[in-house]
C-alpha cells in the first residue's frame, strides 16, 4: 500500500543542516540514515576520503569601502586588481587560474556558482558599479583544505539493479532545488514504494559540489562509486541523475554538456546513452544558483509529485 511522504518537511530538515558542506554534510548523513533505519529500510554506506575548502578569511574594499563577499576558493591569496572581474555563468574552466572578482548577472544575492584554483571572491551583481568605478582593489581570501572520510549511502539491489538513480546531498549555501529537492524526490518514491528496493539501486551520494579534483572539482562522490561499482553501472539498464527539481516541470535529458555538469564521471562514454539528468528549470535554477536565495519558497509540491509519477511510469 502507497504511504504519503511530506516532501517539504524532508526538505525543511535538511535545509536546517545547511550548507551541507563538512559538519553540515554529516549532519545531512547522519539524517538520511536515521530516517531509514526509522523506517526500516536496509542500506550500506560506501565509506571514501576527499578533500574540500574551508574558507576561513575574506574580505574585500573598493577604495577603502568594504564590499560583501564570499570565498570561492580553493587556495589562499591576495586579489590587487580588477583584471578579472568576471561572470561566474562563463565555465570556471576559462578562468580556473586566474585571481577573479566573480558575479552571477542572473542573481539578487552572492551566488557560488563557481570555484578557482586560485584567490577568488564572488560579490552580488548589484554592488558590480562599486568595482567598476573604484581605482584601488584590496582583498584577500584565506582557505584552509580539510580532508576527511565522506559517505555515500545505498539502498536497494547493489548487485544486478535494473535501474541506478542518483542525487547528491551537499549543498553549496542553503541548496533547497540544489539538491534537497532531488534527495526528497529519491526518498519520496522509496517510501511510498517500498517494494521499489528489490530490483532497483538509490545512491545518496555526498561530497558533489566541491572537491580538490582538476579540473572538474565537482562530482567527486558520484567518481567515488563509479570506481568500486562500474560494474553494476555497466548492467543496469539505466542511470537516471535526479538534481534540482521542484521550480518547474520536470524535464528528462542527456544532453552530452548537461551529463558532464551533473555527473562528470570517468567512464560516462562506455556507458552509451543510458545515462539521463532528471531536472527542473534550469535557467530559472540560475537565479538563485549557489545562494541564500535556493531556498523552500522556490519548491512547489506539485512540481516534485509530478516528478515521482512520471519517474515511476516511465522507468518502472
Amino acid at each position: 500500500m502507497k504511504k504519503n511522504f511530506d516532501y517539504l518537511s524532508f526538505i525543511k530538515n535538511l535545509l536546517s543542516f545547511s550548507p551541507r558542506q563538512l559538519e553540515g554534510e554529516k549532519k545531512a548523513a547522519d539524517f538520511l540514515i536515521s530516517f531509514l533505519r526509522k523506517n526500516n529500510f536496509p542500506y550500506s554506506i560506501d565509506y571514501f576520503w576527499t578533500k574540500v575548502p574551508k574558507v576561513e578569511k575574506e574580505i574585500l574594499k573598493a577604495d577603502n569601502k568594504k564590499i560583501p563577499c564570499k570565498g570561492c576558493s580553493f587556495v589562499t591569496g591576495k586579489i590587487v586588481d580588477k583584471e578579472y572581474l568576471i561572470s561566474s555563468l562563463i565555465p570556471s574552466r576559462f578562468f580556473l587560474e586566474n585571481q577573479n572578482i566573480n558575479f552571477n548577472p542572473k542573481c539578487d544575492e552572492i551566488s557560488l556558482s563557481n570555484f578557482y584554483f586560485a584567490p577568488s571572491l564572488a560579490i552580488s551583481k548589484n554592488n558590480l558599479a562599486l568595482i567598476l568605478k573604484a581605482k584601488k582593489i584590496k582583498g584577500e581570501i584565506i582557505v584552509r583544505p580539510i580532508r576527511y572520510k565522506a559517505r555515500n549511502i545505498l539502498v536497494g539491489n547493489v548487485k544486478n539493479p535494473k535501474t541506478i538513480y542518483f542525487a547528491h546531498y551537499d549543498s553549496i549555501q542553503r541548496g533547497a532545488i540544489d539538491n534537497a529537492s532531488g534527495v526528497a524526490t529519491l526518498m519520496g518514491i522509496i517510501f511510498s514504494y517500498p517494494e521499489i528496493i528489490k530490483n532497483n539501486l538509490f545512491v545518496f551520494a555526498a561530497n558533489e559540489e566541491l572537491s580538490y579534483d582538476k579540473p572538474t572539482y565537482w562530482g567527486h562522490g558520484f567518481r567515488a562509486f563509479e570506481d568500486k561499482f562500474f560494474k553494476i553501472m555497466k548492467l543496469a539498464k539505466e542511470i537516471l541523475v535526479i538534481d534540482s527539481l521542484g521550480n518547474g516541470k520536470m524535464k528528462i535529458l542527456n544532453d552530452k554538456n548537461l551529463i558532464y555538469l551533473a555527473f562528470p564521471i570517468k567512464n560516462k562514454e562506455k556507458l552509451g546513452n543510458k545515462i539521463k539528468v532528471v531536472s527542473g528549470d534550469l535557467d530559472k535554477l540560475m537565479t538563485v544558483y549557489h545562494s541564500e536565495l535556493d531556498d523552500i519558497k522556490e519548491i512547489k509540491i506539485n512540481y516534485l509529485k509530478e516528478a515521482v509519477d512520471t519517474i515511476l511510469n516511465k522507468f518502472l
